[in-house]
C-alpha cells in the first residue's frame, strides 16, 4: 500500500512540473513575440512616416512657387503693359519686361511702403510716372488702384487680380466713376480724394486734361467705395 501512495505521489509530481514549465514558455514566448511584432511595427511606422514627409514635401513647394501676390510690389511686377508702359522694354530681348521693370525701379523708385501698401513711381520724358495702392476685401483679396501720370495723359484704373487674370472693375466698385475725374489714391489710410478736371486740349487720339475742384471723397467699406457723407 506504501508502495503504490509513493507511486502515485512521484507521478502526480511529475505531471505538475511539466503542467507549469509549459506555462512558462509559453508566456515567455508569447511575450518574445509580442516585442518582435512592436519592434516591425514600429519599424514600418518609422518608414511609413518618412515617406509621408518625403511625399508632401515636393507639393509644399508647388504651393510655395504657385502662391497669389501679397505685396504692392509683387502686384507692380505682374502689371500689364495696358496699364503702364516700361519704356525701356525691348520685347524682342526682355518678352516680359522684367529687365526694363527692373531698370525702371533702380531710376524711378520713390516709394517703397510694403506696410501700407503704396508704390510711387517717377517719370521723365516718355515714361510714365505710376502710383499704386492695395485695398483689402473682406475675403483677403486685393483690389489694386493704378494712377499713371505723363505730360499728355492721366489714367486711373481699379484692377482685380485672380489667377493670372487682370481685370479692370472701376465702375463696379467705384459709384460715378470716369475717365473725366481724377482719383488720388492714399498712401496711408483708405479715403481717395476725387476731382473734377478741365480740358486743355483735344486732338484725333486724346484729350489733355489739368485737375481742377475737388468734388467729394470715397471711402473704403465691405469691398467697395462709397460716397463719403
Amino acid at each position: 500500500m506504501k508502495i503504490k501512495l509513493l507511486i502515485v505521489f512521484a507521478t502526480s509530481t511529475i505531471l505538475l512540473s511539466s503542467c507549469g514549465s509549459s506555462v512558462r514558455m509559453g508566456s515567455t514566448s508569447s511575450a518574445d513575440a509580442n516585442k518582435s511584432t512592436a519592434a516591425i511595427s514600429d519599424k514600418a511606422g518609422a518608414s511609413e512616416s518618412r515617406l509621408s514627409v518625403e511625399e508632401k514635401e515636393p507639393n509644399s513647394a508647388v504651393v510655395f512657387q504657385t502662391k497669389e501676390p501679397k505685396t504692392v510690389m509683387d502686384f507692380f511686377a505682374l502689371l500689364p503693359e495696358k496699364y503702364f508702359t516700361l519704356e525701356g522694354c525691348v520685347r524682342e530681348d526682355d518678352k516680359d519686361c522684367s529687365k526694363a521693370r527692373a531698370e525702371y525701379l533702380k531710376n524711378y523708385k520713390e516709394i517703397e511702403d510694403i506696410p501700407n501698401g503704396y508704390f510711387k513711381g517717377g517719370c521723365d520724358g516718355g515714361q510714365r510716372c505710376i502710383e499704386m495702392a492695395l485695398f483689402k476685401r473682406p475675403d483677403d483679396s486685393y483690389v489694386v488702384a493704378v494712377a499713371t501720370f505723363g505730360e499728355m495723359l492721366d489714367e486711373n484704373h481699379f484692377l482685380d487680380y485672380d489667377n493670372g487674370k487682370w481685370k479692370d472693375i472701376s465702375v463696379e466698385i467705384v459709384p460715378e466713376f470716369s475717365t473725366d475725374k481724377r482719383y488720388e489714391i492714399p498712401r496711408n489710410g483708405t479715403t481717395v480724394q476725387v476731382f473734377s478736371t478741365k480740358l486743355i486740349e483735344k486732338v484725333d487720339d486724346y484729350e489733355v486734361r489739368e485737375k481742377d475742384k475737388k468734388l467729394y471723397d470715397l471711402v473704403w467699406k465691405d469691398g467697395k467705395f462709397a460716397k463719403k457723407t
